[in-house]
């Protein structure tokens, strides 16, 4: 039994001979309506399949043509059509139509819907010769001469397409609902998942800095006392140590907040020659030991121009940079700064040293966490993250970080961040010296009460207010019996940590500030946990101060002093 394929597709019409073949049926296949008339007279088909949208001659066309055929008129026409338009279905029967395959078809229904045509097409044949009907449909006149049987094909036809396109719809409805549930189980997964980076970052922030505080503090503390010149470059030694494993453990730090996506910025418009400026005296005093010199002022070199950025994270790429640049430099070498504009509104931050460059195949390395290059040999001091942190900080910020270097005359290292409109300036404020805190006492008086469980930093903050002889220091190392001694003894001052065996330090401050007898009590918190955001909330739920530990010593006597010294009063 011959079918005609009338269908402009190539694939199309291959995957619809398979499907028909695979079945038994002749198949003919005729790339357009004109061609598919020719193929009809010259050899008549049990049945016609067209595609409607064709080019030259569309299906509703080529139908209506064979029913205008005397000696073709009989052959039943099956149109693949989507139907997306009821139109379709008056398009349909005006034009002789026996039935519709709705698009994309099933492979089962179309087969169904062939066989059911076959079959039905000696009827067809004599109940074939219906009379004229007019119909009205979007206010235009259609003549139907198709017959009943014929209509009631067409029409059921139409009708089992919509339930198959009602469950089609209905199982993608529940595709789509399955979807959903998994896409809102995958939300909470990674909502969990971000608490967690989130915790873990508190843990490690707090458990890495709280032996450091230790450490550090008694050696700050020592560093204040009369010592023999070797004690004291044991000291500095313990101290230089100290610092380059906190400064490591922020590095890390810093980098897993990046990953997690929970780093904290607040960019600003920033004078770019104050924060080069701020910079190059920050390493001078390094460059100075080495013979390096700076070949141009850095005051001028990006003249008044601002960057949209955070301003410690800007310092931090900057100094990161310099130092480098100093610290990989030749003895007596020389370090550049220079800027230039690049398009998109961008300004290039660059930093060229005279050393001894790096070579092509191992710069993809420089960006890779604790790799050195080999300078960890050298004796020079580093961690291998100071690239890899920096990198992440200037695209956290919008901007890019990046590397040209030529083998024994030196690297450029330069960051890219978007220019921004200056703003008002305000009066700056003054900067008071260092304290020394070496006096022994300063005259301040009053009562702190140190809630810590840790001994460790009881005894540095015993040693540390030992230097303040009208200071009273009371410690406890649990909330609760904190609570019980501010409701009793009324301290001056409290200093809170956060991580207490009985309750968390938030809710000990919340308690605080509920309570009428507590309320008015001044609240530092004291932890480990370095993380910004949490600093940023203590301070909203009622804390006049965040101290990170490890604490610096002659910061930590100043403020005290200054807090002590205007007493008590509502927070």
């Amino acid at each position: 039994m011959d079918i005609l394929i009338v269908e402009d597709s190539p694939t199309q019409a291959r995957r619809l001979q398979y499907i028909l073949e695979q079945q038994g049926y002749q198949v003919a296949h005729a790339a357009n309506g004109r061609l598919a008339l020719d193929a009809a007279r010259q050899r008549k088909p049990a049945l016609v399949i067209s595609d409607v949208v064709m080019p030259e001659m569309d299906g509703y066309e080529v139908c209506r043509q064979l029913k205008a055929d005397a000696s073709l008129g009989d052959v039943p026409v099956i149109l693949v059509t989507t139907l997306s338009d009821p139109g379709d279905v008056i398009r349909g029967l005006e034009c002789g139509a026996d039935n519709f395959i709705l698009k994309p078809y099933d492979e089962h229904y179309l087969v169904s819907r062939v066989q059911f045509v076959l079959l039905n097409r000696e009827i067809h044949q004599v109940e074939r010769g219906g009379l004229a009907v007019e119909v009205f449909f979007n206010d235009e006149k259609h003549v139907i001469t198709a017959d009943r049987l014929q209509i009631l094909n067409l029409l059921l036809s139409t009708y089992d397409a919509a339930i198959q396109r009602n469950k089609e719809l209905g199982r993608a409805k529940e595709e789509l609902e399955q979807r959903s549930a998994e896409l809102a189980a995958a939300k909470q997964e990674a909502d969990r998942a971000n608490r967690a980076k989130s915790d873990f970052l508190s843990r490690m922030s707090h458990d890495l800095r709280t032996p450091l505080n230790a450490i550090l503090g008694f050696a700050q503390l020592l560093e204040m006392d009369s010592l023999s010149p070797e004690q004291q470059e044991s000291v500095r030694h313990i101290l230089k140590g100290g610092a380059h494993l906190l400064g490591l453990i922020n590095e890390i730090l810093d980098i897993a907040r990046i990953e997690s996506g929970h780093l904290s910025l607040s960019p600003e418009p920033v004078a770019i020659g104050e924060i080069v400026q701020h910079v190059v005296e920050l390493v001078h005093p390094l460059a100075a030991q080495r013979g390096i010199a700076f070949d141009n002022d850095a005051v001028t070199v990006c003249g008044d121009r601002h960057l949209m950025a955070d301003r410690q994270r800007l310092t931090q790429i900057l100094l990161n940079l310099l130092s480098n640049a100093v610290k990989y430099n030749r003895e007596g070498g020389r370090v550049r700064l220079s800027c230039e504009n690049v398009p998109d509104g961008r300004l290039r931050i660059k930093v060229s040293d005279t050393g001894a460059g790096i070579r092509p195949e191992k710069l993809a390395l420089l960006f890779q966490p604790f790799e050195r290059l080999g300078a960890e040999q050298s004796g020079i001091e580093g961690t291998g993250l100071g690239l890899v942190l920096s990198r992440g900080l200037a695209e956290a910020m919008g901007g890019t970080l990046g590397v040209e270097s030529e083998v024994d005359r030196g690297s450029t290292f330069w960051v890219e961040l978007a220019l921004a409109d200056p703003v008002a300036k305000t009066a700056a404020a003054s900067v008071r010296p260092r304290p020394s805190g070496s006096e022994p006492d300063s005259g301040v008086t009053g009562t702190v009460l140190y809630i810590e469980d840790n001994i460790s930093n009881r005894r540095l903050m015993e040693r540390l207010l030992a230097r303040r002889p009208g200071v009273r220091l009371v410690g406890v190392g649990q909330g609760q019996a904190g609570l019980d001694l501010a409701r009793t003894a009324r301290p001056d001052l409290i200093l809170l940590d956060l991580h207490l065996p009985d309750m968390h330090g938030e809710e000990v401050l919340r308690r605080l500030w509920e309570d009428l007898h507590t309320r008015a009590i001044p609240v530092a918190v004291l932890s480990a946990d370095a993380t910004p955001a949490q600093a940023k909330r203590l301070r909203a739920a009622g804390a006049v101060a965040y101290l990170t530990k490890p604490l610096d010593v002659n910061e930590v006597l100043q403020w005290l002093d200054d807090t002590l010294a205007k007493g008590s009063h509502p927070r």
